[in-house]
């Protein structure tokens, strides 16, 4: 709060920033006065020639035999004084969001130089990743932006218009965001904070309007040649058989897998998924979450819960860390969020909505989870956030669209299609 109250305008607070260093040394001072004292040679134990040491010593106080000037022992200090913007710099700004950081390149040139630094850039998608909003689009409109905090994410044109054809959002991981054409097969990977794209090569196989595509992206501090890939589970019309085709931006073209799931029925196969760390999961109507490891390009099957409520109103998600599945259930106008987890997707805990989710708000879906206690649900046309620790409700959004509308999570970083650490052959634009 302090942080937001300081730096609206666009001059640096100087003096907060003076009131602030005269506290930080007051506090340093005090407390080296109170912890140490000074030993003189006179006070060490033994020959001279055992005393190696030609300076004093600092010791702590409760060691010392002889009072003396505390003052005497500072000068004997090597303090390193940092300043506020250091501070800010080096352990506060790659912390928040793109469009809180966009606003705070007016605070002076020093701070606009730092934000827009490519350094700066790849330090805050590797360390900021919640969770700030939903993509949301109806059948083939433009897409929409629903921020879960409209004063800190955002970004300057949510129906991705900067765009050269009109697309579907269809996945997004870490900042990056995968459209395909609504007229053509074809892909798009966009950063909505920089509006940077690339369009993707055709596809060795035919995907479809509906393909089950999931966009892998995992930024690393110490690694600038950072790569994304597409992974789509290719389906075949009357035919028990799942391809996996993948596209990667270090060679910058598809490949299919030699790895190919005949055990599973592809018509059933959602056409949205999920990913995290390093493995692939698509719901199915047959009753399992088919899992596919991009490094060993493995399959594997995880029971689904049963749905009574009917296809595609749960969701995979991520709590503290682990795979679960929300599975919302809807009976005598109560809606019950059923939380599954560890790899038999066994029950972990249900959740009683304390709100009036009656016919008049629609179907229950689930969307996912925020910083792992926050549950986010689409109720008809209304999205609401349950915080299961304070078992509060908050209505997000309230629009036109309903059990149509497609629901995209997005992390709001700074991301760059041009910066270094996605590596390509160069864009298309």
């Amino acid at each position: 709060m302090g942080l937001r109250k300081e730096f609206s305008s666009t001059e640096f607070p100087c003096s907060f920033l003076k009131a602030f260093m005269a506290d930080f040394e007051g506090n340093n001072r005090e407390t080296l006065e109170d912890d140490f004292c000074l030993l003189e040679d006179s006070d060490l134990e033994g020959d001279a020639d055992e005393r190696f040491y030609e300076l004093p010593i600092l010791l702590p106080k409760a060691k010392a035999k002889i009072p003396v000037d505390y003052n005497k022992a500072l000068k004997y200090v090597d303090r390193k004084e940092a300043g506020l913007e250091d501070v800010l710099r080096d352990h506060a700004l790659h912390l928040l969001p793109a469009k809180t950081l966009f606003r705070f390149k007016t605070v002076s040139r020093r701070w606009d130089q730092w934000i827009s630094s490519p350094l700066f850039a790849h330090r805050q998608t590797t360390y900021f990743k919640n969770v700030s909003g939903l993509f949301c689009q109806v059948a083939d409109h433009s897409p929409s932006f629903i921020s879960f905090n409209q004063d800190a994410y955002g970004m300057p044109d949510p129906s991705l218009s900067f765009l050269p054809k009109p697309v579907k959002v269809r996945s997004s991981c870490n900042g990056l965001v995968c459209c395909q054409g609504i007229e053509e097969d074809t892909y798009y990977i966009c950063s909505p904070v920089t509006k940077e794209w690339k369009k993707l090569p055709r596809p060795n196989l035919y995907h479809g309007a509906k393909a089950a595509v999931v966009l892998a992206f995992e930024p690393y501090l110490l690694n600038f040649n950072e790569s994304y890939e597409l992974v789509c589970a290719v389906t075949f019309p009357d035919y028990p058989v799942v391809y996996f085709e993948i596209y990667s931006s270090r060679s910058s073209s598809w490949r299919v897998s030699d790895t190919i799931c005949y055990e599973l029925d592809g018509s059933g196969l959602h056409d949205g998924g999920y990913y995290m760390k390093g493995v692939v999961y698509w719901e199915s109507s047959s009753g399992v979450i088919l899992a596919f490891g991009l490094r060993d390009e493995q399959y594997g099957f995880l029971p689904l819960p049963a749905n009574d409520e009917g296809y595609g109103n749960g969701a995979l998600a991520m709590k503290y860390g682990e795979l679960c599945y929300i599975q919302p259930r809807y009976q005598d106008n109560v809606c019950t969020i059923n939380i599954h987890g560890n790899m038999d997707m066994s029950l972990k805990s249900v959740i009683n909505l304390p709100y009036d989710a009656g016919s008049t708000f629609g179907v229950c879906r689930a969307l996912g989870f925020i910083n792992g206690d926050i549950l986010i649900l689409g109720l008809g046309t209304r999205v609401i956030s349950y915080h299961v620790k304070e078992q509060k409700v908050e209505l997000i959004s309230q629009h036109e669209g309903g059990e149509c509308t497609r629901y995209i999570p997005y992390v709001n970083s700074l991301v760059s299609v041009r910066h270094p650490l996605i590596r390509d052959k160069g864009l298309i634009v």
